[in-house]
């Protein structure tokens, strides 16, 4: 047994083999343990890492830290501590939300993402939502963006633009030499003056942070599916207790604070996740149990959104007849862990469930 100090919290971990570096992060059921059959898997070829996150199995239970923002800020002091600069990272359930944020945060750190039984909620607006990293076009209409497969197509060779690349945050200004009038000229965009910070009414602000707050909480499939439950209640939801992960599961989920679930679920925003997955720039595998009773599997709404443009760097894999643990459960999760580590591009990943998208 292994562990450090970071802010105070002790951090349990293992290693086991030698090589290019992989760390395995576990998700809201159980510890590291449910990775010892992949680490004996893949030990021969890499450096393999595993962690409890914070409060779970060996690691410090310290509810101050039990949000994904803060298990994040945990997992980029281990890394740093440890001297690993650059790693493949594979995550599952929770695992997998601290793994993609961490990629978020540090792009040039991570080389590649196998990530597995995540919290895939439609949102409600994939038909008019304009998913991040897609180019897209100010209109002179509405102001609003929309989805332009190719700017030469739709304002000419000739004209001059800026094409936006991500969400809200990342949008830059379209402009067009046409006189068409569906552009508008940057020149002529509205400009916003600085308010008066006098005259802000700040029972107004209150109300909006409260009504938004509660929009939030309404559509939040996610506190919705831990409200109520313990994290042995998730368990015995994914095996029945005369199953042999059922007793190994167990002896770590009892060592788990409940808490955790309801902190780590709190700012959950389903849209703002599957952003998140097209935002992030390291190849990802997306794994998901057909029969997954935590979280439904992703429909095809879902995976074309996550797909869109990036076939080669997004590929999701429904694991057929499999509940929330493929990595227990599906005998082709190693090899497909040892495909998603050895092969030059994800894209070259071949495997029966592999999900294809389809041909419009």
């Amino acid at each position: 047994m292994s562990a450090i100090t970071i802010g105070g919290d002790l951090i349990h971990y293992e290693k086991l083999g030698r090589g290019r570096p992989v760390i395995l992060v576990h998700g809201w059921i159980g510890s590291w343990r449910y990775w010892i059959p992949l680490m004996q898997t893949l030990h021969t070829s890499f450096s393999v890492y595993t962690l409890d996150l914070i409060g779970f199995g060996d690691s410090s239970k310290n509810a101050d830290h039990y949000t994904v923002e803060k298990q994040v800020d945990m997992l980029e002091t281990f890394l740093d501590q440890l001297g690993i600069p650059k790693a493949a990272m594979i995550g599952h359930g929770l695992g997998s939300m601290v793994v993609l944020q961490y990629a978020l945060r540090n792009p040039d750190k991570v080389a590649r993402m196998l990530l597995s039984s995540m919290p895939l909620f439609d949102p409600g607006d994939l038909k008019e939502r304009v998913p991040a990293g897609t180019r897209q076009m100010l209109t002179a209409n509405n102001d609003r963006y929309s989805l332009a497969p190719n700017i030469e197509d739709v304002v000419g060779s000739n004209d001059k633009t800026v094409a936006n690349t991500g969400s809200d945050s990342d949008k830059t200004i379209v402009s067009s030499s046409t006189s068409s009038g569906i552009y508008t000229p940057f020149h002529e965009l509205p400009t916003i003056s600085r308010p008066d910070t006098e005259k802000i009414d700040r029972d107004a602000l209150r109300k909006a942070a409260e009504e938004r707050d509660k929009r939030r909480n309404e559509s939040n499939p996610l506190f919705d599916k831990f409200k109520g439950n313990s994290i042995t209640d998730l368990l015995e939801k994914c095996f029945d207790k005369s199953e042999s992960s059922f007793d190994k599961l167990k002896v770590d989920v009892d060592k788990s604070d409940d808490k955790v679930l309801e902190y780590s679920a709190e700012d959950f925003d389903p849209g703002e996740l599957l952003d998140d997955l097209r935002r992030v720039t390291a190849p990802i595998v997306a794994v998901h149990g057909s029969k997954d009773p935590i979280f439904p599997v992703p429909d095809d709404e879902i995976w074309n959104y996550l797909t869109l443009n990036k076939e080669d760097v997004f590929v999701p894999i429904p694991f057929q007849g499999t509940r929330h643990f493929p990595m227990l459960e599906h005998t082709s999760f190693p090899r497909l862990a040892s495909d998603f580590l050895t092969k030059p591009e994800i894209g070259d990943i071949k495997l029966k469930d592999r999900w294809v998208r389809p041909h419009r």
